[in-house]
């Protein structure tokens, strides 16, 4: 990881956003570029006012967090429409990771849908880190959510990559066929042969998910839930310490505009800690 990029809103929830992405450069002695996003539109002598004020307190905190921390820190500010900017910029920095504060209406989905965090997450191509703790300890505890799909697979790869000394928990949620349709006596013998074949299902799919990397996840830390699988993450969150969960996205790519996945909208949407949404690659 050799640049992170924090996009900040300059208020707290951006502010969360850089204090995360200055702990995690100066681990990685990665360069740290600092982006705000102001609106077009402007007239032209207020528009420099007010860019000339934005660029000097980017810069006064760019320069607070080189001498701290010894960084490598860049600040920018752009303009035009926030997510749209922030993609592109994501290019022209060659990128490792996006970092941005979580949204300020928790427990709203309908709010979140088309915030800019939103709009970003279906269409990036890299790595996006929800920051909501306030804190530069490094990341011990991690639950990835896992469908058993390559995108997961790379999402697991990722996150022991952002955080190679934490402890990884994978949760992986399975349905039972004919569940919701069965009736009468026949139901409960059926129903039982069918949760035995679900199970042996699921270990087999998580077996052949972890082939190679195995040694990230210990046997202990594989947990499969029959359930819905965002209700089965808050409980393990709340029922285990936890400080980052993983979710693969499966957006493809910025042109494809693919839907955020519902697992990773609702998450997001009330993130119960920090969150890191991973993109597969063009060739998943």
């Amino acid at each position: 990881m050799e640049r992170i990029l924090v996009a900040t809103d300059m208020a707290e929830q951006g502010d969360i956003a850089l204090r995360r992405g200055a702990a995690l450069a100066k681990g990685r002695n990665a360069q740290l570029i600092l982006l705000h996003v102001m609106q077009d539109g402007l007239p032209d002598d207020l528009h420099a006012t007010f860019e000339g004020a934005l660029m000097a307190r980017l810069e006064g905190q760019a320069t607070d967090l080189r001498e701290r921390f010894g960084l490598d820190v860049v600040a920018r500010i752009g303009v035009g429409t926030d997510w749209m900017v922030i993609l592109d910029r994501i290019e022209a920095e060659g990128a490792d990771l996006l970092i941005m504060g979580a949204h300020r209406n928790p427990g709203l989905i309908d709010l979140f849908r088309g915030t800019t965090v939103e709009r970003v997450a279906k269409a990036c191509d890299v790595p996006l880190l929800v920051a909501r703790d306030d804190t530069d300890q490094p990341y011990s505890s991690v639950l990835l959510a896992t469908d058993f799909s390559l995108a997961a697979r790379e999402a697991l790869v990722a996150a022991h990559r952002l955080a190679p000394a934490a402890r990884i928990r994978l949760l992986h949620c399975y349905s039972v066929p004919f569940g919701g349709v069965l009736r009468g006596t026949a139901r409960k013998g059926v129903m039982a042969h069918e949760r035995q074949l679900a199970r042996a299902e699921a270990e087999t799919g998580m077996d052949t998910f972890l082939g190679g990397l195995e040694t990230i996840v210990g046997p202990s830390d594989r947990e499969l839930i029959e359930g819905e699988t965002v209700s089965a993450i808050r409980e393990e969150i709340r029922s285990a310490p936890t400080d980052l969960l993983v979710v693969g996205t499966h957006g493809r790519s910025r042109l494809s505009e693919a839907l955020l996945g519902s697992v990773a909208r609702g998450l997001m949407a009330d993130p119960p800690c920090d969150i890191l949404a991973v993109p597969p690659s063009i060739n998943t």
